[in-house]
């Protein structure tokens, strides 16, 4: 099952590396991209946003909402 979450605060390559990097616990496989600034997480049993916003604040200034 895949969740897509839209980021704020992603403004470069480091970022998108920060951002996977805190993801990936949450996930079987993370992919983020810059433009447009998206997390795809593949995961087992749905993650809750709030999981995920907890995970980018240990990283950095980010944030996510769902994408519907």
């Amino acid at each position: 099952m895949e969740q897509s979450f839209e980021l704020s605060g992603v403004h470069c390559m480091h970022c998108v590396a920060r951002v996977k990097k805190a993801l990936e616990p949450l996930a079987e496989k993370v992919e983020v991209t810059l433009s447009p600034a998206i997390a795809v997480l593949t995961v087992k049993e749905p993650v809750s946003t709030e999981k995920v916003n907890e995970a980018l604040s240990k990283a950095g200034d980010y944030s996510a909402q769902p994408l519907n």
